[in-house]
């Protein structure tokens, strides 16, 4: 099962990391080795992963180490690992070198174990716990963004030309105008985003900054667990479809941008706000079943049109909607909107 003549190589480089850190995590001796069974595998799996087979305690296990050729989904990621499984008499292990939080979340779901070396270690096969390092500073704050604490994040993102070049700043007033809030509103939210450790706000005399870090990716990428999804309620309306002053939202908006199927009910979104005085105004009737719906009118926290310059809504804001959707097809679409922002 276990072949020893490993020739120096990058993989051998994530292997010693790798043996290393179990070593520390589970304080026991771990010795990594090549697997004799790879050749048995089909093709590309045996392209995609680097194969250590290691006796742990009394278990097999068989380390499947992520060479990142390309992106995979957990699902997919999941797949492998149980098409691996077929061929190993023993544990099969996810490992890589990075991996996100919601990924994380999503491999758990799926009962599949992995390892970071240096971060994180979960074999639930080994009664071993989830263990975690994050290198950021832990969250604070709130479970979830105030909505007006989310349109000035993005706001800062989406449109960075409104920030000083250097120092990435706005102060309450400024922003207030921007996003249709009070500037005490908007002061609230800077304190919001400070507290979760995604921006800086400094005094200028009587005034606040807000500084946003210039890695806009990085950024959100730190705020995801943080993010709200825009949509507090839908509509479905039975009637003639009409957009103004609505903007294309929800997976007809995904399907718009990214490869992802539109549904055959077109989806459309409005502040929450707006939402009465415009439905007594063209008199639409609601109705239960989706089959007899002209469309949906997603009812947003916050003003769409505020973010988007476009006819549909921005896809921070998608992303925000998405990004932990069950149904991989909608997660990744969510990931792919991310492509439309100009990083």
């Amino acid at each position: 099962m276990l072949e020893k003549s490993l020739k120096p190589s990058r993989s051998n480089d994530f292997a010693t990391k790798l043996q290393e850190y179990i070593e520390r995590a589970l304080h026991r001796s771990v010795e990594l080795a090549g697997w004799s069974g790879a050749s048995g595998l089909p093709s590309f799996l045996a392209k995609r992963y680097d194969l250590f087979a290691a006796l742990v305690g009394h278990q097999f296990c068989l380390f499947a180490a992520d060479r990142g050729m390309t992106d995979a989904t957990p699902a997919e990621i999941a797949k492998h690992i149980s098409r691996i499984e077929n061929a190993f008499d023993g544990v099969v292990i996810y490992a890589t070198q990075r991996l996100t939080a919601d990924r994380r979340a999503r491999l758990v779901a799926r009962g599949v174990p992995f390892v970071v070396p240096g971060n994180q270690l979960y074999i639930p096969h080994l009664a071993l716990d989830l263990r975690e390092n994050f290198h950021a500073r832990p969250r604070r704050g709130r479970e979830q963004f105030s909505p007006v604490a989310q349109v000035i994040l993005f706001y800062g993102v989406l449109f960075p030309h409104e920030f000083d070049a250097s120092y990435k700043y706005r102060t309450p007033t400024h922003l207030a105008r921007a996003v249709g809030y009070s500037a005490m509103s908007v002061g609230r939210a800077f304190e919001e985003l400070e507290r979760s450790d995604l921006a800086a706000v400094r005094s200028r005399g009587r005034s606040k900054e807000l500084l946003l870090d210039h890695d806009r990716r990085a950024l959100i990428e730190r705020a995801r667990p943080l993010l709200r999804n825009p949509v507090r309620s839908s509509k479905r309306i039975a009637g003639t479809p009409i957009s103004p002053p609505m903007k294309l939202a929800g997976e007809s908006a995904l399907g718009n941008i990214t490869s992802l199927s539109p549904p055959p009910v077109s989806q459309w979104a409005m502040h929450g706000d707006d939402w009465p005085s415009f439905a007594k105004r063209h008199q639409f009737e609601t109705v239960e079943d989706i089959d007899q719906a002209d469309l949906v009118v997603e009812l947003w926290y916050y003003q769409p049109g505020v973010l988007s310059d476009h006819t549909t809504v921005d896809p921070l804001s998608l992303y925000a909607q998405y990004w932990d959707n069950p149904d991989e097809r909608v997660a990744k679409a969510a990931e792919d909107a991310l492509d439309h922002v100009s990083w």
